[in-house]
């Protein structure tokens, strides 16, 4: 399951064209000085096969971290990952993670010493079963917000955050028709009743994948 980008072209689009008229042959301004007071048009950032932004495949944890993109403590750990929101995405929480530690020690000593009287054997299943709505709620607030997913020092998971795009225009909202017309002839499986998966063109090991609510995106991933 578990396995984001922020368009502005439009109005940078607006700009320069408007400067570009200002500057057509025979008017003074159509000076190279002038032009080359032409701001650039930023690149659009897309979820992909290489991963989001500067978190793409093969970066490690400190690196991403340097880069700026990410909250810089992670907003919770899962299955042995450090788990990181995208900035602007949800906080960490210390309290929160100081109760998700307690409560996986509780689990490891349940391992070592399993309760021999009734009374602990009730107390170790219900450690194991709230370890385990705490992992699924975790996975769950990682795909919906978005973030990376690093074990030890390296990157296993790229969640796309809400308003990420493919270079192909399929996002979260995105219908399963528009998917299969996207990637149908790229290679898309079906891996399961609600999801589909794509290998990471260029990336031996990872892949891409979309989980669907009914014929809908609901999240998307890259991950090995």
């Amino acid at each position: 399951m578990i396995n984001g980008g922020y368009v502005r072209r439009t109005l940078c689009a607006i700009a320069a064209a408007g400067l570009l008229a200002a500057c057509s042959p025979g008017t003074e301004a159509g000076t190279t000085e002038d032009l080359g007071s032409v701001p650039s048009v930023a690149p659009v950032k897309h979820f992909g096969p290489d991963g989001f932004g500067t978190i793409t495949v093969g970066v490690s944890e400190k690196d991403a971290l340097a880069g700026g993109e990410l909250q810089v403590a992670p907003v919770s750990t899962v299955l042995g990952k450090n788990v990181y929101s995208f900035v602007g995405g949800p906080a960490p929480d210390p309290a929160r993670m100081a109760a998700d530690e307690e409560l996986e020690k509780a689990v490891e000593e349940a391992d070592r010493n399993p309760g021999t009287s009734a009374q602990e054997a009730a107390d170790d299943a219900q450690t194991y079963a709230d370890s385990t709505v705490r992992i699924a709620d975790r996975l769950i607030a990682f795909l919906d917000a978005g973030g990376a997913a690093f074990r030890d020092g390296s990157l296993e998971v790229v969640a796309a955050p809400k308003d990420a795009t493919t270079a192909e225009g399929i996002k979260r909202g995105s219908t399963l028709a528009e998917l299969q017309a996207a990637y149908g002839s790229k290679g898309l499986t079906k891996s399961s009743d609600t999801a589909y998966t794509l290998a990471a063109a260029g990336h031996e090991g990872w892949t891409l994948l979309f989980e669907l609510e009914g014929d809908t995106i609901a999240y998307m991933s890259l991950g090995k």
